[in-house]
């Protein structure tokens, strides 16, 4: 017999103990599982959608959660509904996301934080209006002292001014604040010595990344039917702490008003400490050669700084409504946005175009400029055409607007060509009105103006014929 063996008592203590180890063992298992069970049952989801809700003020419901070490947290079916004022006139959510699968650093929790190490975004698919935007650009501050006049006024002869491109800023320009001030020295107030000995640095930390599959993005007015701004099938690894990295950004399409601006773009990007930095890349878009670039600060409220420039080029023609076509020799462009990307209030931007023997066939009518060109403004609260002007010899029309964030709108367009030439263009859009009795006089009685001015909101613009002219209603 082997005296090693256990016998009587000892072989029950010996199940014992082994008994209180498998219960051991098996406990971390039956609390993942109990755990898993109450974030996927219904009293769960509805706990932590009503928490989303009172994080975003808008209603939110979640279709499931679970967790695990090994993959983190995930939560399925996410639903962010419209504010209760669009939801009758947009039927899609605000947000809407396949899942989001949270990897957190677990050795943060021993110390009490949480603290995510990646996201991974799968489908999300965001849906904003113009009502929206409109709504919080007036809750921010005031970027101008004055509230803008409405009141159109003739466009001047004078050439536009120009807006010249400038060079995009660096990561340290747009991050950069204000200089800190000097620190006194310890005797005297005297600063302290130019060379001094750096901190060692701290130890590395982990680059830490949102990965965004398959996303979408909409911007809509209420009651259109075509989408003002469309994004399809964004695709990208974007690094947003820790260590320097690089990465790229792909995109299927992207459309205007349903018309297609940019297929198949892929950028690479750049992460810096704090700024997501997008070098200029080229890429096609109808058949011209366009430049673009951009910066994204992770910073309160998300400093964003984007740059688009058309070099001088030769157009493709365009197609234009009823089997017209216009044609030019030599087209360039440039524009500039900025401000916080989370306050549309800040937002900023310039653009300025160029063209150059402009032809414009329409059936039977062949018209021809010299030259054109084009200055946008937006200021915040208000987006400005500056000056317009098609300039030719037989024709010109100049013209400028002028966009409220409430919607109201502004602007007037002058025809100068003979006065016949003059007359008989109006007559083509307001075949009932009479033209010819509130001409504008020129300099030279071979030439005729005529004043068409607009106002009124965007939904409900009211057109004046002429100076002092007779007020109607949209052609």
């Amino acid at each position: 017999m082997n005296q090693a063996a256990p016998v009587g008592a000892n072989r029950r203590g010996f199940r014992r103990w082994k008994g209180w180890l498998l219960g051991i063992c098996l406990l971390p298992l039956l609390a993942l599982a109990l755990s898993n069970l109450c974030l996927t049952s219904p009293w769960g989801r509805d706990r932590i959608a009503a928490k989303l809700s009172q994080r975003i003020g808008l209603k939110a419901r979640m279709g499931g959660a679970s967790w695990s070490p090994w993959h983190g947290l995930t939560l399925r079916d996410i639903e962010v509904s419209q504010p209760a004022e669009l939801r009758p006139a947009i039927a899609d959510p605000l947000l809407s996301i396949a899942s989001i699968r949270l990897t957190p650093v677990w050795r943060s929790l021993l110390r009490g934080r949480f603290e995510l190490l990646a996201a991974d975004i799968e489908s999300p698919h965001l849906v904003v209006s113009v009502e929206m935007l409109s709504y919080l650009a007036r809750q921010a501050p005031a970027v101008q002292a004055s509230q803008p006049s409405l009141a159109a006024h003739p466009p001047s002869s004078e050439a536009p001014p120009q807006i010249a491109p400038t060079q995009p800023a660096t990561s340290g320009e747009m991050a950069a604040g204000p200089p800190a001030p000097e620190t006194p020295g310890a005797e005297g107030g005297k600063p302290p010595p130019a060379h001094q000995p750096k901190p060692p640095p701290g130890p590395p930390r982990p680059t830490k990344w949102v990965h965004l599959r398959h996303g979408s993005f909409r911007l809509v007015a209420a009651g259109s039917a075509v989408p003002l701004l469309e994004i399809d099938d964004l695709t990208t690894d974007l690094p947003v702490a820790g260590e320097a990295a690089s990465s790229s950004l792909h995109l299927a399409n992207l459309k205007a008003h349903g018309e297609p601006l940019l297929s198949g773009f892929a950028a690479p990007l750049r992460w810096q400490f704090p700024v997501l930095s997008l070098n200029p890349v080229e890429t096609p878009i109808h058949g011209l050669k366009l430049l673009l670039a951009g910066k994204l600060a992770f910073l309160d409220g998300l400093p964003l700084q984007l740059e688009a420039q058309l070099p001088n080029q030769s157009p493709t023609p365009l197609a234009l409504p009823g089997d017209g076509m216009a044609k030019a020799a030599q087209v360039a462009a440039f524009s500039r946005f900025r401000g916080l990307l989370l306050a549309p209030g800040t937002w900023q931007g310039e653009g300025f175009a160029e063209v150059s023997a402009i032809t414009i066939q329409q059936g039977e009518h062949h018209t021809v400029f010299d030259r054109g060109s084009c200055a946008i403004v937006l200021r915040g609260n208000m987006l400005s055409c500056v000056d317009a002007r098609l300039i030719g010899d037989d024709l010109s029309l100049l013209g400028n607007a002028t966009l409220l964030v409430d919607g109201r709108a502004a602007g007037v367009l002058r025809l100068i060509a003979a006065p016949d030439t003059t007359v008989g263009i109006v007559k083509r859009f307001f075949p009932h009105s009479d033209p010819a009795a509130n001409l504008t006089p020129m300099s030279t009685p071979q030439r005729a103006g005529f004043d068409l001015e607009a106002f009124g909101t965007c939904k409900d613009l009211q057109f004046r014929l002429g100076q002092n002219g007779p007020i109607v209603p949209p052609p």
